[in-house]
């Protein structure tokens, strides 16, 4: 008699679990940035079922910062309620694969925006990332990067947030500094994703640097910690 309960049981989870990833797969899709050339990357985007405001996540612009990338893989298997979430995991794939800050040419993507599609490698890729979010227009893109401690000296960040301009995510802002143990930082440099987005395209950006002295997982989660809190501040989940 239980086998025969179990197993009924058993097929219905089953079948919830099929619809459950059909459903998702269906709210799912991808497209590449620069398509059929030496520096394709791939866009997720998820949809919720409602219409809504969009979030951008940007990781791997410099190609050793694994953290970053690694959570927003991880951030490809959300669901949300409403409006539409992309996600560039991997935005420097040769820096990504040699495990190196710069791109092939030794040029750092992060001083390239807003790129030029003729120009050098990172040129280009910076002008691809920069057009999608142009096109896409999300509410604030979150840029996933990783740091030293804040003791070591210039440039060294240590767990923080990093916003060119706080018009428009200014609560939303003051609300994760109260609830993490992130710091902010302002005047990101020149030819950065940050300042070019915030600046050219009046579109928010949050850089989120994590301490790489801290074990890989929990730097995945602190850089979680902070997109799902803005996708859930945002209305998406």
């Amino acid at each position: 008699m239980i086998r025969r309960i179990l197993l009924p049981c058993a097929a219905a989870l089953l079948a919830a679990a099929g619809l459950w990833y059909a459903a998702a797969g269906r709210n799912r899709t991808t497209y590449f940035l620069l398509e059929g050339t030496s520096l394709e990357t791939e866009v997720c985007e998820i949809r919720g079922k409602d219409e809504g405001p969009a979030v951008y996540v940007v990781a791997g612009i410099h190609g050793d910062e694994t953290a970053g990338i690694l959570a927003a893989e991880r951030l490809k298997r959300s669901r949300i309620e409403r409006g539409t979430l992309y996600i560039l995991s991997t935005a420097n794939g040769y820096g990504a694969e040699n495990d190196q800050r710069k791109t092939e040419e030794e040029r750092d993507l992060n001083r390239n925006f807003p790129g030029d599609p003729e120009g050098w490698d990172a040129e280009r890729i910076a002008a691809a990332i920069y057009g999608d979010i142009e096109e896409k227009q999300p509410a604030v893109v979150l840029d996933l990067h990783e740091a030293r401690a804040a003791e070591d000296g210039k440039d060294a960040l240590g767990d923080s947030l990093i916003c060119q301009s706080l018009d428009g995510i200014g609560d939303m802002v003051l609300e994760l500094l109260m609830q993490t143990a992130f710091t902010l930082y302002g005047s990101p440099p020149s030819g950065s994703i940050n300042r070019t987005v915030t600046d050219e395209l009046g579109i928010p950006v949050i850089t989120v640097e994590t301490f790489r002295g801290d074990e890989m997982e929990v730097r995945i989660e602190k850089h979680l910690e902070v997109t799902d809190f803005v996708l859930t501040y945002c209305g998406l989940s």
